[in-house]
């Protein structure tokens, strides 16, 4: 009995470090190789965020959290030729898709899942819209960055995370 406990754990544990094997692939190849539109894009990388949470060892969330942003920078798909200023904006992609990816952790223990998500996807927003709106004031980067570290952060990522509730529904049923 306690070999067939063994053997069901360890499988779990391989299923688990598939899962994040693939979860960091495609949160590279994704930004990488899909050139756009930024709402497939966003939605897919923020959807990837998110299943991290479920299925990436913890240790090894803040990987997740910047993989997609250097992606996205070294083949220039996010911003067209606007990708330059993508580097201005890295660490506070990188702290907005960690916080993410944390307050979900947090959140989802004191209130349902789904709403967590939707405040988790808010706190990503503000981190990233502020980003911009600073750096707009300050003439470094144009106007359509508010846009899309604004609007288009919070559609791809409650779209992100509606994709993620779908999966997560289908996982849980096998």
């Amino acid at each position: 009995m306690e070999d067939k406990t063994t053997t069901i754990t360890t499988i779990n544990i391989k299923s688990l470090t598939i899962y994040q094997n693939v979860i960091f692939s495609l949160s590279f190849l994704i930004p990488f190789l899909i050139s756009g539109p930024q709402l497939l894009t966003g939605t897919l990388v923020n959807c990837l965020l998110i299943l991290g949470t479920k299925f990436v060892d913890k240790k090894n969330l803040p990987i997740i959290s910047i993989i997609p942003s250097i992606a996205a920078i070294l083949n220039g798909l996010v911003f067209g030729k606007f990708t330059v200023f993508l580097v201005y904006f890295l660490p506070f992609i990188w702290i907005g898709n960690f916080v993410l990816i944390k307050s979900i952790v947090y959140l989802k223990e004191k209130i349902p899942l789904s709403i967590s998500i939707v405040f988790s996807v808010i706190f990503k927003t503000i981190i990233l819209f502020f980003t911009a709106l600073v750096y707009f004031k300050f003439k470094l980067v144009p106007e359509i960055f508010l846009t899309a570290m604004g609007v288009f952060q919070l559609v791809t990522g409650l779209f992100g995370g509606l994709v993620f509730l779908g999966i997560n529904k289908i996982y849980d049923r096998r």
